[in-house]
């Protein structure tokens, strides 16, 4: 009886039982924790995608209120022609879906929307949570639903402040939509799905239309009663969805069961993160249900491997592989490796080729900016020097070659750079002399400037700074070189350069007589990629520019002149010796 039980066929089966259980249970443990770290990756990059593009938002109601014509419009009807155009253009660069003005009665005044059948203007919002914080002072976020076209909105408000008054307010609508449509791009998987409620529990966002609008249960802190009376979901009746925290009974993972449908129900792995900006909690969920599927296809791979292994042993058994055959597939293995060794090593170095290709292509654009410069300059002396020693005039020929040395040493500098990309620190800061920075930074421009018929004064320079002297060179460089190319079309040409200081502090400021900076593009011209020399221009000079500034505890600031054309105003730290 014991033989039977211990035959070679009953071990068998039990082998694989016991292999298509083990691989049941840890295959079903790997995919719980992989689902499990993956909603956790989901939750992060869709709550750090919602908060940025709420950040984006927040500050542009702020900035309005600083415009003539909102002002304006409080004040007297004159301005609201113009008001309701900007309005609207603001509202497409931006990306809102609707910007609007209210008076300190919650009268709307003016709006994006002016031209369509659901114009916000005339409408009365002092009802909105938003309104009132913002009419007392403060900057507000809100959700809510739109009152004229019953959409789900984020709402971004500021106070207008004249005479330390509030006269109004400055409101940016966002429609929600976006980030539904945005944030199911994030998602790792496209079973994904997400929800953001608050503490009503009313569920706000989600890329499940079943769940939107519907309760997450009973909330503890507010009442139904008091959630319709705040008019934030208007008319909306109150609908529960059916849900439930739960541990799975095999692997006591936690997990998320929640309706689907009327009747059916759908378990998930879930995650949590917050909007704080708008005090929600955003739930990532990942359905299970695809994973029995899994489980029983690594079963059946796991049980053929078992099959086969157990075929191979009885093989195995039954022949006895002679030593030659043992040497010469040893032997061919061991090729086979080495081929696939240098295969490795190849495909690595290509790989690091790669890697400095695309790490030299980044530095290129920002180097490219400098080196150009003194590459002009060059040019325009040697053309001069051969003019010189045709003519005999060997003293003026050797002060240009010593000039073009003075720029090869220059371009040897900022090409060793590159060598210290991957340092964090710089070269350092020392006493440097703004005269004789202004003076190097001149040798480089000079024959462009000459070359326009530019006029140049140079006033009041004589003062020490804390500066890094060839990056410092570099900034003037690029700010003297736009003056340059600002005044091409203008009859007047005049470059000023002006030196202003206190016991702590210089202003250096660089004035052309050009046609000035565009009004409504004068905050971004510091963004990398921005131009205006959209032919040949990388938008990088100004960036960088700002950059190296900063980097000395300065600021770099750009304003139109009274007078026309533009200034840009350097501030640093004065040193007194």
């Amino acid at each position: 009886m014991f033989k039977r039980v211990c035959s070679p066929i009953n071990i068998s089966l039990f082998g694989l039982f016991a292999i298509l259980a083990l691989t049941y249970y840890f295959g079903l443990r790997t995919s719980h924790q992989r689902l499990q770290q993956q909603a956790d990756i989901d939750a992060q990059k869709l709550s750090q995608y919602i908060n940025s593009e709420l950040s984006r938002f927040q500050h542009i109601p702020h900035l309005l209120t600083s415009h003539y014509l909102i002002r304006q419009s409080l004040s007297s009807a004159e301005g609201l022609e113009r008001l309701n155009p900007l309005l609207l253009d603001i509202t497409k660069t931006s990306g809102a879906n609707d910007v609007y003005v209210m008076d300190n009665l919650g009268t709307v005044v003016a709006a994006s929307n002016y031209g369509t059948p659901q114009s916000f203007i005339g409408g009365n919002y002092a009802f909105r949570d938003y309104f009132q914080q913002a009419l007392a002072g403060n900057k507000a976020v809100d959700y809510a639903l739109g009152l004229r076209t019953g959409e789900r909105g984020i709402y971004f408000s500021a106070p207008i402040t004249i005479n330390q008054q509030v006269k109004g307010v400055v409101t940016v609508k966002v429609s929600i939509a976006k980030f539904e449509q945005d944030s199911d791009l994030l998602a790792g998987d496209s079973n994904t799905r997400f929800l953001v409620y608050g503490d009503d529990n009313v569920v706000f966002l989600s890329n499940y239309k079943n769940w939107r609008l519907k309760q997450l249960g009973k909330s503890k802190l507010i009442s139904w009663h008091k959630i319709s009376a705040s008019q934030r979901y208007l008319g909306l009746e109150q609908t529960l969805l059916r849900n439930q925290q739960f541990n799975h009974p095999l692997l006591d993972t936690p997990m998320w069961r929640i309706q689907q449908t009327q009747q059916a129900l759908g378990d998930y792995f879930y995650q949590q993160a917050s909007i704080p900006m708008l005090d929600l909690t955003l739930l990532v969920l990942l359905p299970d249900g695809h994973l029995i599927y899994e489980q029983l296809s690594n079963m059946a791979l796991a049980g053929l491997l078992y099959l086969l292994s157990l075929g191979l042993v009885y093989y195995l058994s039954q022949r006895i592989i002679g030593y030659n055959k043992l040497i010469y597939t040893r032997n061919s293995l061991e090729r086979q490796v080495a081929l696939r060794s240098a295969e490795l090593a190849n495909a690595q170095d290509a790989l690091i080729r790669t890697a400095k290709l695309a790490t030299i292509g980044q530095l290129a654009a920002s180097i490219n900016h400098e080196i150009n410069q003194p590459l002009s300059a060059m040019s325009t002396y040697l053309v001069s020097t051969q003019r010189m020693l045709n003519r005999g005039m060997e003293q003026a020929a050797k002060d240009n070659l010593q000039i073009m040395a003075s720029l090869i040493t220059r371009i040897h500098k900022i090409v060793s750079q590159l060598k210290e990309f991957s340092k964090p620190q710089g070269q350092g800061q020392i006493i440097t002399s703004l005269q004789e920075s202004i003076t190097n930074a001149l040798i480089i421009v000079g024959p462009q400037i000459n070359s326009q018929g530019v006029q140049l004064s140079v006033k009041n320079p004589n003062v020490k700074i804390h500066a890094e002297p060839l990056k410092f060179e570099q900034v003037l460089v690029n700010l003297l070189s736009n003056g340059v190319d600002a005044m091409t079309e203008v009859e007047h040409k005049h470059l000023t350069i002006t030196c202003e200081s206190d016991e702590k502090k210089v202003w250096l400021r660089i004035q052309d007589t050009g046609n000035g900076l565009d009004l409504q593009t004068i905050d971004t011209i510091f963004e990398p990629f921005y131009t205006t020399k959209s032919e040949y221009g990388l938008g990088l000079g100004l960036a960088i520019s700002r950059s190296i500034i900063h980097s000395f505890d300065g600021e770099l600031t750009a304003e139109n002149s009274a007078t026309g054309g533009a200034i840009f105003t350097i501030e640093l730290n004065r040193v007194i010796e």
